[in-house]
C-alpha cells in the first residue's frame, strides 16, 4: 500500500516538474500565478453574483410595475379609440372631397 502511495506521489512530482520545466517557471512563480488566477476567478464570481442579484431585483421591480403599465396602455388605447371614433366622420368627409378633386 505504501509503495503505491510513493509511486503516485513520485509520478505526480515528475509530471509537475516537467510542466514547470516546459513553462520555464519556478514552483514559487507557479504558486503565485495559481493564487492570482484563483483570486481573479473569485472576484469575477462575486461580480457575476452581484450582477445576477441586481438582475433579479430589476425583474421583480418590472413584474411589480407590469400591471400598472398594462393599465396605462389600456387607458391610452381607449382614449385613442375614442378620439378616432369622434374624428372618423370628419375623415370620411375629407376623403370624399379629396376623391372628388382627383
Amino acid at each position: 500500500m505504501m509503495k503505491t502511495v510513493f509511486k503516485i506521489v513520485g509520478a505526480t512530482a515528475v509530471v509537475a516538474g516537467a510542466y514547470l520545466y516546459s513553462r520555464n517557471e519556478t514552483p514559487s512563480e507557479f504558486v503565485e500565478r495559481a493564487k492570482s488566477t484563483y483570486y481573479d476567478k473569485k472576484q469575477k464570481t462575486a461580480d457575476w453574483k452581484d450582477a445576477y442579484d441586481g438582475f433579479k431585483d430589476a425583474m421583480a421591480h418590472y413584474k411589480f410595475q407590469l400591471p400598472i403599465l398594462e393599465s396605462t396602455v389600456s387607458e391610452i388605447q381607449r382614449e385613442v379609440d375614442d378620439a378616432m371614433f369622434k374624428i372618423q366622420p370628419r375623415l370620411e368627409e375629407i376623403n370624399k372631397y379629396s376623391e372628388k378633386m382627383k
